[in-house]
């Protein structure tokens, strides 16, 4: 990760338990801990935007098969009304 006049420093605490995952992680990815744990913050709002659109899918679709269970509804409402006609 090349070094930006954007970034920002950040000091933070941590556990030494996560400083150790973090650096087995960081190794493993053959990354410096703090490209790791950037990658790792990315990842984790990746991770929520993509379930708000999971979200949003979902609603539409329920949406779309509500509007196609009330004009089943109606339809048969529509028959049962013809059928009692007829029998009169």
């Amino acid at each position: 990760m090349g070094r930006n006049l954007a970034d920002v420093e950040y000091k933070m605490r941590m556990t030494q338990d996560l400083k150790e995952k973090i650096v087995t992680s960081a190794k493993e990815h053959n990354r410096s801990m703090n490209a790791d744990i950037v990658a790792r913050l990315e990842e984790s709002f990746e991770k929520d935007d993509a379930a708000e659109f999971d979200k949003g899918f979902v609603l539409q679709v329920i949406e779309s098969q509500q509007d196609q269970i009330n004009q089943l509804q109606k339809m048969i409402q529509d028959l049962m009304t013809q059928l009692r006609g007829s029998k009169e």
